[in-house]
């Protein structure tokens, strides 16, 4: 195209009135898309001249380093209110030097956002022009590699925790079983004055169960789970673990209760792992109700959620500790590992849901499990009118 409008400048003088006029429209259409492409990239650009004065600046350089106000007549630098950037400008576009992702910080009300720039010299028709200007907030994007790292981080070392964890598995049960020897052969050939023998190895095959059960709960939690969720019905999950837990409540003197909506939704949910999610719960709620009470499981639903509220009426969870009790190794249980409600909280995640708790001292505690409901699947686009006919049409498969 350029070279049609420079073929129509040589014959000017002889192009009549409506051709010019013609020319000029092409001219202002053909700069009307060039700065609607300038304007819709997210990057900013900046194009100066020689004098390191701004001759282009499009919208989204405007949005990134927010100039005071901007003309021809003033250098870059001159029209920024940020020091770091009129620092950088001044340096770089006073000593001549191509930049290449150069990074500048900058402060913003919202919090410090990080820029990457590039400068590059500007030829026109074989001379230096000016500079080209690109710009680009990479602070999202820093963000994300960051997360990126710390998850790499945190797979590396999971993988290694589990490696270290399954190690001391295996000897923990090689010592049991040698004890369990030791023992038989205590019995079988010595019958006087062994009762503190036995009594010393019960002791460590205790702790032994116990250390095992630690390293269980520890590899549960940070071994990716084999979850599959389908829809389901929760209120035939809650069920099952009412039965379970029957006979160890009544035995604390603890009354089991149900509370259903009628015509609950299904939603998706793997069974297995959402028992023993409450379990966990269900467990730590009968424990902290030491001279019995009421446990209540309701099923509810609330905007777009199923709600599993389990309620106690035990001592509850002072404020400071509501914070850390999802927490790996937290607890407040004399034998406890700590681990049962961080499993808990994996579990509810898995299951693209929130666990909330209320609680306080002597009023006990309820924990809710929100899971969503799934939402009917929009089988064509909304049709609208704003002065032109829009059809939307959908083809099933």
């Amino acid at each position: 195209m350029k070279a049609v409008y420079e073929n129509a400048l040589k014959r000017i003088d002889r192009i009549p009135s409506d051709g010019l006029k013609q020319i000029i429209r092409n001219i202002s259409a053909e700069n009307s898309i060039y700065e609607a492409a300038l304007n819709s990239t997210l990057d900013g650009i900046i194009v100066t001249d020689l004098e390191h004065n701004p001759l282009l600046i499009n919208r989204s350089a405007e949005k990134i380093l927010r100039f005071v106000s901007w003309t021809q007549d003033l250098t870059l630098w001159e029209q920024l209110s940020d020091e770091n950037l009129v620092t950088f400008f001044r340096k770089s576009l006073t000593a001549e030097e191509n930049i290449f992702n150069r990074e500048v910080s900058i402060n913003r009300p919202s919090g410090t956002r990080v820029i990457s720039i590039s400068i590059s010299t500007l030829v026109s028709e074989g001379k230096i022009a000016g500079n080209l200007i690109h710009i680009e907030d990479i602070t999202e994007k820093r963000r994300r590699d960051a997360q990126l790292r710390r998850a790499e981080s945190l797979a590396a070392l999971t993988t290694l925790a589990a490696g270290v964890a399954h190690e001391i598995k295996n000897p923990l049960a090689s010592i049991r079983i040698q004890l369990s020897i030791m023992r038989r052969i205590l019995e079988k050939r010595y019958l006087k004055d062994i009762e503190p023998i036995f009594h010393n190895i019960s002791l460590v095959e205790q702790e032994i169960d116990r250390l095992n059960s630690i390293v269980v709960d520890f590899l549960f939690a940070v071994r990716p789970m084999d979850i599959t969720l389908i829809r389901d019905r929760v209120e035939e999950v809650i069920q099952e673990v009412v039965e379970l837990m029957n006979h160890e409540a009544e035995e604390h003197r603890i009354a089991l209760v149900t509370q259903f909506e009628p015509a609950l939704p299904e939603v998706m949910i793997d069974r297995k792992h959402l028992k023993q999610a409450l379990l966990n719960i269900i467990k730590n709620a009968i424990a902290a109700m030491p001279e019995g009470g009421t446990l209540t499981i309701s099923l509810s639903t609330q905007n777009d959620e199923l709600l599993i509220a389990v309620k106690d009426t035990g001592i509850g969870i002072p404020e400071e500790l509501l914070t850390k009790i999802f927490e790996p190794y937290f607890t407040t249980k004399e034998n406890g590992t700590g681990l049962g409600l961080t499993i808990t909280f994996k579990i509810i995640k898995e299951h693209n849901g929130e666990i909330t708790v209320e609680s306080a001292p002597s009023k006990g505690s309820t924990f809710t499990i929100h899971l969503p409901i799934p939402q009917p699947e929009q089988k064509s686009l909304p049709k609208w009118d704003d002065g032109l006919k829009v059809e939307a049409s959908h083809t099933e498969g």
